[in-house]
């Protein structure tokens, strides 16, 4: 488990190794002056997709979100904020086109409520985040998207964790799907985690192969109280970090 420690981005595209993994939370909560600089460094698409959601708080999400990520984003490639271009997987996965320093830069973002996360690497990776809450009907969500094994791990415990360990698991697996650029209906079944809140988090077996999930990192980040989180990543040997940035130290 990993805790978020204080910081802010520092221009990280020259001292950033090939094995470092960084991940930011942020609170989505910004000022009004904030959220309308953000908006400044956001690209044509991004402003029409904001403009079509219904709801002012999650459209307040959104810009923050989008200027959260594009300031964290900038600090790595060398790029001013407004400059960063996007392409999109088939799945809509964004990526980044291109890094002041040519070498590939991986990214991903989650958010649940006022609660973002951006994951950065070398590689390609997935983040998610949820708040836990109780389920009412768990099970028949993860009679579609859980393997028969990760429902007996739930299954056993007792009563007042299942709703835990079931976010936990889907927290868990949307990290793997979101990693390799695939929608998560066509690829949950793929991969099979650990589910048991407060134990390490692991990849017990990919296309039903136990021997591949080796060949995967999986952490459990510790975010604030209520929350969870997951990183998923192909490889082993990565250097994590978790840090904080409140969006008031974001330059824009």
């Amino acid at each position: 488990m990993v805790p978020p420690v204080p910081g802010r981005p520092r221009s990280h595209s020259a001292g950033f190794g090939r094995r470092d993994l960084h991940v930011w939370k942020a609170d989505l909560d910004a000022s009004p002056g904030r959220l309308a600089r953000f908006e400044q460094t956001l690209g044509p698409d991004e402003r029409a997709r904001i403009g079509r959601l219904r709801a002012e708080a999650d459209r307040r999400r959104a810009t923050a979100s989008r200027g959260l990520l594009r300031h964290v984003l900038s600090e790595y490639a060398g790029i001013p904020a407004a400059e960063l271009r996007f392409a999109y997987g088939p799945a809509g996965k964004p990526e980044l086109t291109e890094s002041a320093d040519g070498a590939s830069l991986y990214f991903n973002t989650a958010h649940s409520g006022d609660v973002l996360l951006v994951a950065v690497g070398r590689a390609s990776l997935g983040v998610d985040v949820e708040r836990v809450r109780p389920i009412a009907r768990w099970e028949r969500v993860a009679r579609r998207a859980f393997s028969e094994n990760e429902m007996r791990q739930i299954q056993a415990l007792p009563p007042e964790l299942r709703s835990e360990a079931f976010i936990t698991c889907w927290t868990r697996k949307e990290a793997c799907v979101k990693a390799v650029g695939e929608g998560v209906w066509s690829a949950f079944g793929r991969f099979e985690v650990s589910v048991t809140p407060g134990q390490p988090a692991k990849v017990l077996s990919v296309d039903g192969a136990p021997a591949l999930a080796a060949d995967w990192s999986l952490y459990h980040l510790e975010l604030v109280p209520h929350f969870v989180g997951a990183l998923a990543i192909r490889g082993t040997g990565w250097q994590l970090r978790v840090s904080t940035l409140r969006p008031a130290e974001a330059r824009t």
